[in-house]
């Protein structure tokens, strides 16, 4: 018994150094690659791009989805806006390398906590992107503040309550004790393993970028802490959803929906179809053969349609000056 008991404890600081090592490894890997802003208490870790493109042309801010970090959406769309747009991303709070408060999965605290950001960086009235969970958050941005926004793009985003629950490993974290070992000691190890082949069902039927488990910095996301974050975000998002999809109807600005028709992950049906019914007024865009990384997938389109969604923005303000 008693050497059994010595096995399990030996065993048990093997997982837990093995772990440390895959979460110091993760971080210098995957550094911060931007500054960081003190809003509300908390710091938000955030990346701008196209600085000579600041006050010309209305700033995007980009919004991440789940179990990933501002480094997603940099590679699928940062890059390229920042050739003609001034543009900010922000790791949502509680994500990669910003901190949150307690509840801080609330849609409405992330989006106030992201708001003081952008206000922090002095941009007025900018365009908001956000893709899947990071939609459900700019929807709760824009019913918020609605009247200080050029407009409202949303990518495969969450909308609506859907049916089923969430993956187990996401509850299990919620769990107390099970849910504190397995962020500490199998996760962080596990992740490793795992995740590529993650990334590469999440991508399909495209294919992900080269690279992009480490260029995006995935194994951020298999350290306890951001484990915890990330499936508190995911298992109170139904709840979240259902306080605020009642509401767009509100919505009295310039939204555009994009959606990948193969998106097994955010079904078209159930969330950007019945959003475009609800915001009066909302573009849909359906593309073709494109699941839900459908920002890495087609940037070139949905770059247009953010063109197209500034350029007629910026109209009424152009024929009030008199242009």
């Amino acid at each position: 018994m008693k050497l059994g008991l010595t096995a399990f404890l030996i065993l048990l600081a093997l997982f837990g150094a093995a772990s440390g090592c895959a979460t110091i490894n993760a971080e210098r890997n995957a550094p911060p690659v931007g500054e960081f802003v003190s809003v509300e208490g908390e710091k938000l870790h955030l990346l701008e791009r196209g600085g000579d493109h600041k006050g010309v042309r209305p700033s995007i801010v980009l919004i991440h989805g789940a179990s990933v970090n501002l480094r997603d959406m940099d590679i699928a769309l940062g890059e390229r806006l920042a050739q003609r747009y001034h543009v900010l991303m922000i790791d949502r709070p509680g994500r990669g390398y910003s901190s949150r408060p307690a509840k801080g999965w609330a849609l409405d605290s992330q989006a106030r906590l992201i708001k003081a950001a952008i206000d922090a960086r002095g941009l007025d009235d900018p365009i908001i992107v956000g893709q899947s969970l990071g939609g459900a958050v700019a929807l709760s941005y824009a019913l918020q503040y609605q009247d200080e926004m050029r407009g409202l793009v949303l990518l495969a985003a969450v909308s609506h309550e859907w049916p089923g629950g969430v993956a187990w490993y996401n509850s299990a974290s919620a769990t107390p004790v099970v849910g504190f070992l397995l962020r500490r000691l199998v996760i962080p190890i596990y992740g490793q393993f795992i995740g590529p082949e993650s990334v590469a069902s999440s991508f399909a039927p495209d294919e992900a970028p080269a690279n992009y488990f480490s260029r995006a910095g995935v194994p951020l996301l298999f350290r306890p802490k951001e484990f915890r974050n990330n499936a508190a975000d995911i298992v109170n998002l139904k709840d979240e959803i259902i306080r605020q999809q009642d509401r767009y109807g509100v919505l009295d600005l310039p939204v555009a929906i994009v959606t990948g028709l193969q998106d097994t992950t955010v079904s078209p049906d159930i969330h950007s179809r019945a959003l475009a019914r609800d915001v009066d007024g909302a573009s849909l865009t359906l593309l073709e053969d494109t699941g839900h990384a459908l920002h890495h997938a087609e940037p070139a389109r949905i770059i247009a349609i953010i063109d197209a969604l500034a350029d007629d923005a910026a109209a009424p303000s152009a024929q009030a000056s008199g242009e």
